[in-house]
């Protein structure tokens, strides 16, 4: 089967590649993959700049859905037929602490899909029954393949941050988990929604109006924290989202939010942020950083997507073939598209 595989840590040392079909274990399945999202990490994967460590070669992807074609002989939730997604957490050890307080995302031999374990950019892949999710009737498998980012708005947004009615909630970063923190935030109530791109995103901020941003800006044009200052009382947000990860970011996040608001951290940043945190004591924040998600919130986000109050289909702006891979990191890179998926052939 063909398999998009990142093969050497030199820059672009990733190509299609025959792979074996992979053997499920008596604890898995295996699941034929319908579609699989590009997330913006993996471009930086293919290119060797990403802050991730992983083992080479792997096959890369790590949102998918699919059907399940095979089951292994201890698996007793699901069957061959079943409309199925996955977590991303192809490994870990459930015997830890932290896996026993259902933080198992954060264990320490948690291997994950398309960094230490062979992905899902290709026709077949093996996945634990434990991590396995059935994706509801009305909810198309495309939709379904891009369940893993709407995971990590969700749990950043709703459980690792404070939304009241009424908040002024900022948002910097209008990718595809951007605008879905967006819509969180309104479903939670937030009064004001304030969505801040930068150069080139002028059509995601325009996205980001229909998933409740109330206000868009343009950090290119505008300067964000004159405006978010203007808002309200006058002292700054009550939670900033920094799906950006920068150290320019982090320092408008310091900036703009309010004495004992939430700042919460979710994009990367690895170089050094070169500034005093001394704000965040002086205004007695509190600053959290965000990673992954747990099953709990996958099912609550699949019943968002069930009845409606979500809508995963108008973010896939693209659908390419495997052999596309390379076209579809460009256009996610260069911001031409929103969410691209990649179909196996």
């Amino acid at each position: 089967m063909k398999a998009v595989v990142k093969f050497a840590a030199e820059p672009c040392s990733t190509e299609i590649r025959e792979v074996p079909v992979p053997e499920p274990g008596e604890e898995d399945v295996l699941v034929e993959v319908a579609y699989t999202g590009v997330c913006g990490t993996d471009p930086h994967l293919h290119k060797g700049t990403s802050a991730f460590k992983f083992v080479r070669p792997f096959i890369l992807g790590h949102e998918f859905s699919g059907t399940i074609v095979q089951t292994g002989e201890k698996v007793s939730k699901f069957k061959v037929g079943d409309r199925v997604t996955s977590e991303t957490h192809a490994e870990y050890c459930g015997k830890c602490t932290l896996c026993r307080q259902n933080n198992y995302h954060l264990c320490r031999e948690r291997r994950g899909y398309g960094f230490h374990v062979d992905g899902a950019f290709t026709k077949y892949v093996k996945v634990p029954e434990r991590i396995l999710h059935r994706v509801p009737a009305g909810v198309s498998l495309k939709a379904a393949s891009i369940t893993e980012p709407f995971c990590v708005s969700y749990k950043s947004t709703v459980v690792n941050s404070n939304v009241n009615p009424g908040d002024t909630v900022v948002i910097i970063g209008p990718g595809p988990i951007g605008i879905l923190c967006a819509r969180l935030a309104q479903l939670s109530g937030a009064g004001e929604i304030v969505m801040i791109g930068t150069e080139g995103d002028d059509k995601r901020l325009a996205l980001s109006k229909e998933y409740g941003a109330t206000i868009i800006i343009n950090s290119s044009k505008e300067d964000p924290l004159e405006r978010i200052m203007s808002l309200g009382d006058g002292y700054g947000a009550d939670l900033i989202l920094d799906l950006a990860g920068s150290s320019s970011t982090l320092k408008l996040s310091m900036d703009a939010v309010r004495p004992a608001g939430q700042i919460t951290k979710i994009g990367w940043g690895p170089k050094p942020v070169g500034f005093s945190l001394d704000p965040l004591i002086a205004k007695s924040v509190t600053f959290k950083g965000h990673f992954s998600h747990t099953w709990d919130v996958w099912e609550k986000c699949l019943t968002l997507m069930e009845k409606g109050l979500v809508d995963l289909d108008s973010l896939i702006t693209h659908e390419l073939g495997i052999d596309g891979w390379e076209k579809g990191f460009e256009m996610v890179e260069t911001k031409e598209a929103v969410k691209v998926v990649l179909k196996p052939i």
